[in-house]
């Protein structure tokens, strides 16, 4: 029995007269304080709600390439309200978005048609409710081919898939096969490989219950010190362990969507900004960290509160039992530290997007109910407290009035101190970031431009009151790498000729004053050029950008894929990057090539 669930084919009305019978059997059961309270009813009501053919309320990964497609359309005007500036998104929305650019399937080009059609193909029981045409390895009653040739079709694969009208269940196996090399001035000739395997499991209960959970493991051969180089490997702790030739990682997540509402607790990915290159508020470029997060989207307004659980840098604590001098052990200590965050988003369709964002770092306490309060205002709550916490605003905009060009741009100010604004001095910390996005450029088909400048003052991230208080988890930087007493320009132009095959190339320039050291590390003067050196007593009050030891340093990036079938993927990679010191005349330049095989079946 299905309690309150409208069937296939049933009506509202058909539902709720059974639903009437099946509460009654539920009374009879069950005392009826517990039927008649609120969260029963709450509960009765939520699952009355028709359950056939609904989304699923899982979330689509933030590093899924839709959102590239998405993100296309929406700035030549086929779909309107979207925004990823926090990502990722539900299910339900993406696959709501595809279906209005399938209305509108006159308006693209071939290969657009194409990209569509694969992710409708995707996203097929999303909008219709029905698995017709997918393979599952395990069930030879597959209307797909059978055997393991199935694996080897267009048809959307799976090791095992199963729904009926209550729950949904997707299980896909993971294969990564990578192998790369190095030549330059850093590590000299290198080359690493490594195969990860893993699955992933994700589904829903009613349409309304998302669950996912994935777990990889690759075993590697070769030099650790190079795929320490790759911003994503070396985000996990089995890579620093000497004597260990694996790395590891692991999500999961439980996420409710009421559709106004979405409320998620779990672990992935997210990216948190506008950029198109850099995100300012929350990128990858630290591990990934539980949160919960709520998001309330109706009409032009979006609301999204965040609490999220970070990690201090990671130390070495020397100690000697009191009964046992004779040895010394060690242990690795990092301060708990937490990020909360709101977000109020207003969308006008056809002029612009508007964001309005306060976020906090606060650590070493126990999570502080004044940042788990969705619908408070921090600034005057961690003033309330004693004023010891990192306080952060962002404002941000994107157009939409000029078909096939957006322009977006973000401020962040590190604490707003008022009387400092528009100063030389050190208290007037903020950063900016100001981009373009040109679809089809200069009336080349199947072809985007992006261009971004983003410039970070001194001192912005760090933190004078608390050590720990920094815009950092297990040292790594929240937001945008460069990190502060920095600026980088940073361009893209995608080719998508076909359905299943993408050409890139990016630019990255940057420039970074650096606080200047001895050759032991010792601080000999401070420039705001390290997130971990907040300003002191003795250093200036006026600051200077790009003070210090002025580093330039230039990245380029090839990248091609190719889908030879479907949910097999081949990538190849070249990466060249140079870093020059004017000051002395230094340079250092490195090459990297990279071949790397991805199989979800």
């Amino acid at each position: 029995m299905t309690f309150g669930c409208a069937r296939e084919g049933e009506s509202i009305r058909t539902a709720e007269d059974r639903y009437n019978t099946e509460m009654a059997i539920l009374k009879h059961y069950f005392p009826s304080r517990v039927c008649g309270s609120p969260a029963a009813l709450l509960v009765a009501f939520l699952l009355l709600v028709p359950c056939s053919a609904r989304p699923q309320a899982e979330t689509v990964p933030a590093t899924h390439p839709v959102y590239t497609f998405l993100k296309r359309m929406a700035v030549k005007g086929l779909i309107e309200r979207y925004s990823e500036t926090v990502l990722p998104m539900g299910r339900r929305d993406v696959a709501g978005y595809l279906t209005t650019i399938d209305s509108k399937r006159k308006e693209l080009s071939g290969a657009e048609r194409g990209w569509l059609d694969d992710y409708l193909s995707e996203f097929h029981f999303d909008i219709t409710g029905s698995t017709d045409g997918f393979y599952r390895l395990i069930d030879p009653d597959s209307s797909a081919p059978g055997g393991i040739a199935g694996e080897f079709s267009n048809h959307e694969k799976y090791l095992y898939h199963y729904h009926d009208s209550s729950i949904s269940f997707f299980v896909n196996g993971l294969v990564d096969l990578d192998g790369r090399g190095i030549r330059g001035d850093d590590l000299g000739t290198q080359h690493a490989e490594y195969l990860q395997l893993g699955g992933r499991v994700r589904g829903s209960i009613w349409g309304k219950v998302g669950y996912e959970v994935q777990l990889t493991n690759a075993g590697f051969r070769g030099s650790r010190d190079l795929l320490e180089r790759d911003p994503l490997i070396s985000q996990s702790h089995e890579l620093t362990v000497s004597n260990a030739r694996n790395f590891d990682f692991a999500e999961g997540y439980v996420r409710y969507d009421g559709g106004i509402v979405t409320a998620e607790v779990g672990r992935e990915r997210v990216l948190w900004g506008s950029g198109y290159g850099e995100k300012l508020t929350l990128s990858d470029n630290p591990g990934v960290f539980d949160f919960i997060r709520a998001d309330v989207h109706y009409k032009a307004i979006r609301y999204t509160f965040m609490h999220a659980w970070l990690s201090g840098p990671m130390q070495d604590l020397a100690f000697k039992l009191p009964f046992d001098t004779s040895a010394t052990f060690h242990e690795p200590v990092a301060a708990d530290k937490y990020f909360a965050s709101h977000r109020l988003e207003f969308s006008f369709p056809k002029a612009l997007d508007v964001g309005l964002q306060e976020m906090v770092i606060y650590s070493n306490r126990a999570p502080d109910l004044a940042y788990l309060n969705p619908v408070t205002v921090f600034e005057p709550a961690q003033r309330a407290r004693g004023d010891r916490d990192n306080m952060f605003w962002l404002f941000d905009a994107r157009t939409h009035f000029i078909r096939n060009l957006e322009l977006s741009g973000t401020i962040l100010y590190d604490d707003i101190n008022l009387p400092d604004l528009f100063s030389n001095k050190w208290t007037d910390r903020y950063g900016w970031q100001a981009g373009m996005f040109y679809a089809d450029m200069f009336e080349i088909p199947n072809t985007s431009l992006m261009v971004e400048y983003t410039r970070i003052e001194p001192y912005v991230f760090s933190h004078g009151r608390s050590r720990d208080d920094n815009y950092t988890s297990l040292g790594r930087i929240l937001g945008t790498p460069i990190g502060p007493n920095a600026d980088n320009w940073f361009f893209r132009v995608d080719y998508l000729p076909e359905r299943n095959l993408a050409f890139s190339a990016r630019v990255n320039l940057e420039r970074k004053g650096l606080n200047v050291t001895d050759s032991t590390g010792r601080l000999l003067r401070n420039v705001g050029g390290d997130v971990f050196d907040p300003h002191r007593d003795s250093d200036p009050e006026l600051k200077s950008f790009l003070d210090g030891t002025l580093v330039k340093t230039r990245r380029v990036l090839l990248l091609a894929t190719w889908e030879c079938v479907n949910q097999f993927w081949i990538e190849g990679r070249f990466e060249f990057d140079s870093s020059e010191w004017p000051a002395t005349g230094y340079r250092d330049e490195n090459s990297l090539w990279t071949l790397h095989l991805r199989w979800e079946l």
